[in-house]
Order: C-alpha cells, then structure tokens, then sequence
C-alpha cells in the first residue's frame, strides 16, 4: 500500500534532542571539540554596567560569527536566518530549538564597542594559534607574508578628490569611521604610511585607498596582511593596512617582529 506523508503539525508536544540532529562528521563539531570560550566573560566583564537589562551572551556572538568566518556566510541578515534554521548551527551556539536569535543590528553594536575596546576578536585569534601551537600544527622554521584586498564600504560617487580632502576635522563632529581615521594618521600602516595624495577620497571612511591593485575597475579598499607558517599552512599572525605597498610592507615587517 502507498504511504502517503502526515502533513499534521499541530502536535502537542514533541520529544525532540538537538544533539542527536547533528551529524557526527559535521564540521561544526569538530571544531566544537577544540573550541574554548570559557574566557569571554571575565575579558569583557569591564565593559558591561552592573545595572539594567542582561545583554546577549557575547560567547554567543562570538560563536556565531566564527560559523560565519567558517562558511562564507558574509552578510550578518543571512547569519542570523542561517542560525535560525540549521540545527548544527543552533546546536554550535548552545541554543535550544526553541531559544531566540540575536537581531543582526547587535553584531554591530558589538564590534564597534565592547568587542573593539576589549580587542576580544584579537584574543580569540591568539589563543587558537596557540592550540595550533601547542598541537604541533606551527613548525616555526619558515614563513611567508601574503595580502588580500578587502573591498570597502565606501561609495565611489560620494568620494571627493584627494586634494579637495582636508585633515582638519573636529573630532567631535564626525562619524565612527572617520574618528578612527583621525586616530591612525600617525600609525605607519594607515595615515603616515605615504604623503602621496588619493586620487580620491571617501568621506564615510577616509582610511580606504583609492586603488585599482586588482586590475580590474578601482574600488576603496584595504589591505589584510598575512603572515603563514608555511610547513602546515597554518596563519599565525594578521594586520589590516591601506592598500598601498608601503602600508603591507610596514604591517609585514610588525607581523615578523613579532613572531
């Protein structure tokens, strides 16, 4: 006889474990098993006040953006509708079925404040090279230094032309990317990295280079500097500069010394 499927769901109540969902070769595993966040809370714990409403976990966030980082998911919208519905992410995040997703707008909040003034995302960065470190994965006898051009949120139509740009702003008065911007104008890697003046400049986010490096149409764009251990292919070191030479040279240079 033909099975035909129940399309009734409206039971009552369900007897439902998440872990038993999880595929034991998935991936989300595996990293699970080495993955310690344990010390996210006491890191950050200076940067939250005693009073008001609970935050959301940051280990929370946290987690969810390293599935993001793990599997090219680079809109935060699609994280969270990813979160929401894939049990092996859920399961990753220590949410139950039943547990809420975090909004999309918190990441930002997040990574513009506590997660930027506690350097938190450097710490998690470090403490997995030292797992690597520790099992064996960094072989410390030769290295090579790469960089990638990370395209920037930066309107070419709103640009203005770098000799119409002015340094000469008020702090107070500007927005989030440019205050970081007025920061850096001393750092080797971003402001005094060269006095040659952009062919344009954007205003939301004047720490961009104007650059046509891909050889393909010129965006704004900045540069993320690599530095691998290349006996098992494992990054031990990461610094963004401006998409010019002298900035990847200068972020190269701190990346080894530090090594």
């Amino acid at each position: 006889m033909m099975g035909r499927l129940n399309r009734d769901q409206d039971q009552f109540f369900y007897a439902f474990n998440l872990d038993d969902a999880v595929p034991a070769d998935h991936l989300v595993r595996k990293i699970a098993a080495v993955l310690d966040l344990s010390w996210v809370h006491q890191e950050l714990a200076c940067h939250y006040s005693h009073l008001g409403r609970p935050s959301i976990d940051p280990e929370l966030m946290l987690r969810m953006l390293i599935l993001g980082y793990i599997f090219g998911i680079r809109s935060e919208r699609a994280l969270v509708r990813e979160v929401q519905v894939n049990l092996a992410y859920r399961w990753f995040c220590r949410l139950s079925i039943e547990d809420n997703v975090p909004d999309h707008s918190a990441f930002s909040r997040a990574r513009n404040e506590r997660f930027a003034d506690g350097d938190v995302l450097r710490l998690v960065f470090e403490r997995v090279v030292a797992s690597c470190i520790a099992a064996g994965l960094v072989g410390g006898e030769g290295f090579a230094v790469d960089a990638s051009l990370i395209e920037a949120d930066a309107n070419r139509r709103r640009s203005v032309r770098g000799q119409d740009w002015t340094k000469n702003i008020d702090p107070e008065t500007a927005n989030r990317a440019t205050r970081e911007y007025l920061a850096t104008l001393d750092a080797a890697a971003f402001g005094s990295a060269s006095k040659t003046t952009p062919k344009f400049v954007s205003p939301a986010d004047p720490a961009a280079q104007w650059t046509g490096a891909k050889r393909d149409k010129a965006i704004f764009a900045y540069a993320d500097n690599y530095l691998i251990d290349v006996t098992f292919g494992i990054i031990v070191d990461v610094q963004a500069s401006r998409a010019i030479r002298q900035a990847e040279v200068e972020a190269s240079r701190r990346m080894i010394d530090r090594t």
